[in-house]
Parts: structure tokens; sequence; C-alpha cells
């Protein structure tokens, strides 16, 4: 896994944005813990080469939502694009199951599941290491289309594993 830590997190060095916090159940030494933005923007890079050859994979954002504001009703836009080749993007709701509560123009997308640690993932996407050369991944997760704040996301990172 990706630690949010070794993610670029843009406005993750303002304090008035984002926090950086300790979570005991988190397997790192802290966590991004956003505070209010209306521009959401997190990238990660794997190289292919520490990844199996000849392997399908797909990356999961994994977080919390504690007191959250902003999420109900926008989308999401996740994306996983390998270096000079495959790339998806993909529209979800980060809120977990709140049926009745939601916004229409996130109904009925996709939503994270319950991890057996207890945080939250969500599908980014999913793509082949052919194992020929040592390309780079990147991954995304972005709100960028409104003014919207949001707010209460605790990013423990992006863990990327076969399918």
């Amino acid at each position: 896994m990706l630690a949010s830590r070794s993610l670029t997190v843009i406005w993750g060095d303002t304090e008035l944005y984002w926090n950086w916090i300790v979570m005991p159940d988190s397997r790192f030494p802290e966590v991004a813990q956003l505070r209010d933005v209306c521009w959401l923007e997190i990238r990660g890079i794997i190289n292919t080469i520490v990844l199996s050859p000849n392997t399908q994979y797909a990356a999961y954002a994994v977080f919390k939502l504690i007191e959250s504001s902003g999420f109900q009703d926008r989308p999401v836009e996740l994306s996983v694009v390998v270096e000079g080749g495959h790339s998806s993007t993909r529209d979800v709701c980060l809120e977990p199951n709140v049926e009745g509560m939601l916004h229409p123009r996130v109904e009925g997308l996709q939503r994270p599941s319950v991890r057996t640690d207890g945080w939250l993932e969500i599908e980014m996407g999913e793509f082949f290491n052919p194992g020929i050369e040592n390309e780079e991944v990147q991954m995304n997760l972005m709100e960028i289309q409104s003014n919207w704040w949001k707010s209460g996301l605790l990013l423990e990172g992006i863990e990327v594993r076969p399918k």
C-alpha cells in the first residue's frame, strides 16, 4: 500500500485545508485528514517493476469518512493511467450505504465497501502488468468540477493488489 504521505495531495501542506494525524488503527504513522477544500486532487504513482509480471491489478483508495460533508451529493472521479497505454476513469460516490439520502447525481454510482480492518475501500481502476517494461502507473482521486466544499475524509493510502 502507498501511504497517504507518499501521495501528492494538492494543498496537503496547508493546515487550513489538510492535517496529518495519528490514527491508532492505521498501519502508517499518520494519515491525511481533509479539513475543508473545494478542489480535491490526490495522485499516487507506482512503478510496475515492483509488481509481479503477467498479473492483473486493481488500485483501491483506502479511507474513512468522519463527520464528512460534500461527498453525498457530488461524484468523485477515480482513474488509473498506465504510462503510454491503458487508462480507466470512473465516477463514484465516497459515501457508504446511505440509501435515500443521496443526491440524484450520485444515486446508482459505485460506493465503498468496508474492509476487514475497518477502513473503507473503493476500486479506482485496474491494469495489467505484462512485466516487459518498467512503466509508471498513476492513480488519481479528484473532485474539481464543483465549487462545493468537502471535508471529513481520512485517507490512509492507495492499495495496489492482484485482481
